[in-house]
């Protein structure tokens, strides 16, 4: 085993046995599985949909945030199936609080989804938002390797592809937008061929 996986797989038992505990146990499971429970995809929906309601930067900020979160999911999903790391679940001898999932590990799309979120906000609203949403991608990430499912560096790969989707979708708006509003309109008279 290498020296990066060593202390790896010692800070996901740090985590994932040293750090359990049963008031936080619940927390781990909803940040980490709420996404499949109704109630809480309802929720997400009418968030999303105040967010279009309110206008201005809210609204692009939740009409790019569709788009953003198909490329990381696809992103993530090409770098596990290229990687083909096995999760800590299958690879050491524990059993995860969420199930025994057997497919790739590297990267954290769960992470990486987060992280695309602040990612986006920082270049579609204010870094500010950003900044006051970064709780959301350490705590999922965290959650992840709490409940048994991904390594820490699952996590942190997972938070840097999110970032750089996120910030590179509200980068790529805003040079888009740039150039839509700088180019020269054309004249009257060049319209009519004069």
């Amino acid at each position: 085993m290498s020296t990066l996986q060593h202390w790896d797989t010692q800070l996901f038992y740090w985590v994932f046995e040293g750090l359990r505990t049963d008031w936080l146990t619940p927390l781990m499971l909803f940040l980490s599985e709420g996404n499949k429970w109704w109630s809480v995809r309802i929720g997400l929906l009418l968030l999303w949909l105040l967010l279009v309601w309110r206008g201005g930067r809210a609204r692009l900020f939740a009409l790019l945030l569709v788009p953003t979160l198909i490329v990381a999911n696809e992103a993530c999903d090409l770098l596990k199936n290229w990687v083909g790391r096995v999760r800590p679940c299958v690879a050491l001898p524990i059993e995860p609080l969420t199930g025994r999932l057997t497919s790739p590990s590297f990267p954290s799309a769960h992470a990486a989804n987060m992280a695309a979120l602040v990612g986006l906000a920082g270049e579609v609203v204010h870094w500010r938002t950003a900044l006051s949403l970064l709780w959301l991608p350490l705590l999922v990430g965290f959650s992840r390797v709490y409940v048994g499912v991904h390594y820490p560096s699952d996590v942190v790969g997972g938070w840097v592809m999110g970032w750089v989707v996120g910030a590179g979708v509200g980068w790529l708006w805003r040079w888009i937008a740039a150039r839509r509003t700088s180019s020269p309109s054309v004249s009257e008279s060049e319209r009519r061929g004069t």
